[in-house]
């Protein structure tokens, strides 16, 4: 597991926290400011896990150690008091090997400057077997495609004269994925496990203006994102692939692989943000967006063993490849919207978007064979080449146009009706159009204000889908509401309807999904309070698919009841000490049974009104209820930490 003391950037932010106080006490001091400063940091530690660390690692992942749950310092300065700012803050969230760490930096001064920092860091684990494993019948857990990936992005942006009319503004946002992954190779007749370290980078450089007269509002932006992918892989260990089916009497065999790629692209990109109303009863909104990016990719590999090719029906011994190319791709994105009020009753909102984009790009493959040794001639040859070019284009266009009006039939009934019309057309070697038109309608009741009830419902329908699992008929409903007989108690709850119907000959995707919530809040005393809720789904999808080694139609199905329930008990001891009771359960039946507990046990000790420390139990326990192989895992989490508070009003 990632250990914080071990991580650079905590230790940074560690000494920027050591360094608040010492900052407080004297540059505040001295100055007309107000500070507040809080820390909520503690130890985690585990016992007694049990079952799949890989499945934990891909669903939670979170580990032990040392940990800075949150931080936050804000300072602020009576306007124009204060040469350099007005105010300051900064949020740190859950650093020190947690799966998701931020970090947030704002400081500005009235009429001068906003500066904005964000800071993002996701490791991203999985490793979860799966149905398509060629092994997993037989025993072996071991998933043949594992991730294990640290994603960073961050985004420094500085906005110059933000009051202002005219008010500019740079920018540079920054994101890099790099990690090993285990993957898959298909090639010279079988699929081979690899090893590969992913890397890759972007930066976005963006600068631009808010013009803003009176009722009118206008924002431009240009930028440029350079774009770079930098993937190894390898495999150095022989075997024989996932396939156990020789060949003309021969196994295939892969005893050596290295490739790399090398991907660079240029992508130019602008952006226009306007808004307008130029009546009290109309709003205008248009956002359009293009960008042209180029991308040089650059691949080669080399291998040896034992393989056959299928176009040349030859085995051969060894493989060089070397692959250049161009790829183009200019995109238009538009987001057009009106929303007019004729008279107090009725409002009417239009809306077009659209999505546009072509690809164009061609390639030239170098192939070199070694040990070259067609089945149908005698001899073997040392070496044999051949150059394959690659020519292709797809074109992706949706437009999506929505009217609706809403009409006031009582100040406490809304009626709501309206259209909806989607088109999507891709062309690669021939055109396929997807056309529907969608029915809305909606009803909405209030009784109070803590009391109201809401229905909606869409119905959609279309001649033809562009791929198998395409929705083309569906009905969906959903109904909500909120009740409250007395302030202390609040109920709301929903219920969802979503049923597709593609009754098209060698399709017949059909699906039909239910579900219901509810949940709920007590206060049964100021010191006493309740909360839970009970959520119930049942999902049912079939279709027909192609046995790939019969070649014949068979049909798929699923079935699935889910049921998710929590509560939690919140009390107030002695000294205002608290302790909440929490318990959480998911269970499902069906072609994919499992059951998921997660008890939770918090008491939270204030020892000063400026400090605090609390102590948190959670037990994970998650089984997979499969007739074969289930996978499951259960844990201790047990939390030690406490609340710091300082503050200058």
């Amino acid at each position: 597991m990632r250990m914080m003391s071990s991580d650079p950037r905590f230790k940074v932010a560690g000494l920027v926290l050591s360094l608040l106080p010492l900052f407080l006490s004297g540059y505040a001091q001295d100055q007309d400011l107000r500070y507040r400063f809080t820390l909520d940091a503690g130890h985690r530690f585990e016992s007694g896990f049990r079952g799949s660390r890989d499945l934990y690692r891909s669903q939670l992942d979170y580990g032990e150690g040392p940990k800075l749950f949150r931080a936050n310092f804000e300072m602020s300065a009576p306007q124009g008091t204060n040469t350099f700012f007005d105010r300051i803050q900064l949020r740190l969230n859950d650093w020190g090997g947690e799966p998701h760490t931020s970090a947030n930096f704002r400081m500005s001064k009235s009429g001068a400057y906003d500066l904005k920092f964000d800071y993002r860091d996701v490791q991203y684990f999985s490793s979860v077997p799966s149905f398509a494993n060629p092994f997993f019948e037989q025993g072996n857990l071991q998933s043949q495609h594992i991730f294990d990936i640290g994603q960073r992005y961050s985004r420094l942006e500085v906005k110059f004269r933000p009051d202002k009319a005219i008010a500019p503004f740079v920018a540079w946002d920054r994101s890099d994925r790099r990690g090993p992954v285990r993957t898959t190779l298909s090639s010279g007749g079988d699929d081979f496990v690899i090893g590969s370290h992913f890397d890759t980078t972007s930066n976005d450089f963006r600068a631009g203006v808010n013009l803003n007269v009176s009722s009118f509002n206008l924002l431009l932006e240009q930028g440029m994102r350079v774009y770079r992918e930098r993937t190894d892989y390898s495999m150095t260990v022989p075997q024989t692939g996932n396939s156990t089916r020789p060949i003309f009497g021969r196994d295939i065999i892969l005893d050596n692989y290295r490739a790399d790629t090398d991907s660079t692209t240029n992508i130019p990109f602008s952006n226009a943000v306007a808004t307008w109303r130029p009546l009290d009863q109309l709003f205008l909104r248009a956002n359009m967006a293009y960008s042209m990016a180029t991308l040089e990719p650059h691949f080669s590999d080399a291998l040896t063993g034992d393989f056959f090719s299928l176009p040349q029906a030859a085995f051969f011994r060894g493989q060089t490849q070397q692959v250049f190319g161009q790829a183009k791709r200019p995109s238009f994105f538009g987001d057009f919207s009106a929303e007019f009020t004729p008279f107090e009753r009725l409002r009417v909102i239009e809306n077009i978007k659209t999505y546009n984009f072509h690809i164009s790009g061609h390639a030239l493959s170098n192939f070199v064979y070694l040990q070259f040794e067609p089945v149908l001639e005698l001899g073997i040859r040392d070496q044999f080449s051949e150059i394959v070019p690659f020519d292709s284009f797809m074109s992706f266009d949706n437009l999506t146009q929505e009217l609706q009006g809403l009409f006031s039939v009582t100040p406490r009934l809304v009626a709501r009706l309206g259209h909806r019309f989607e088109r999507r057309e891709i062309g690669v070697q021939e055109e396929f159009r997807f056309d529907r038109n969608v029915l809305i309608t909606g009803l909405s009741y209030d009784f109070s204000m803590r009391n109201r009830i809401s229905a909606e419902y869409e119905y959609g329908t279309t001649d033809r889908p562009i791929i198998r699992t395409d929705v083309t008929d569906f009905h969906r409903a959903r109904l909500r509401g909120r009740f409250s007989p007395f302030e202390a108690l609040e109920f709301s709850g929903n219920v969802t309807l979503f049923d597709t119907d593609n009754d098209i000959p060698d399709l017949d995707f059909t699906s039909r999904q239910r579900n219901y919530a509810l949940e709920f809040t007590y206060a049964a005393t100021p010191r006493i309070s309740f909360s839970g809720g009970f959520e119930r789904s049942n999902f049912n999808t079939n279709i027909y698919y192609v046995i790939p080694q019969t070649l014949q139609l068979d049909r798929f199905f699923y079935r699935e009841k889910g049921n998710f329930g929590n509560v939690l008990v919140s009390l107030v001891l002695i000294r205002n000490a608290s302790l909440s009771l929490g318990y959480s359960v998911w269970g499902t039946t069906g072609d994919f049974p499992l059951n998921y507990h997660r008890p939770v046990v918090r008491l939270e000790v204030p020892v000063h009104e400026r400090l605090a420390f609390y102590g948190q139990w959670n037990y994970y326990d998650y089984n997979e209820k499969v007739r074969f192989l289930p996978q499951d895992y259960r844990t201790n989490l047990a939390t030690f930490g406490f609340r710091v508070t300082m503050d200058k009003p």
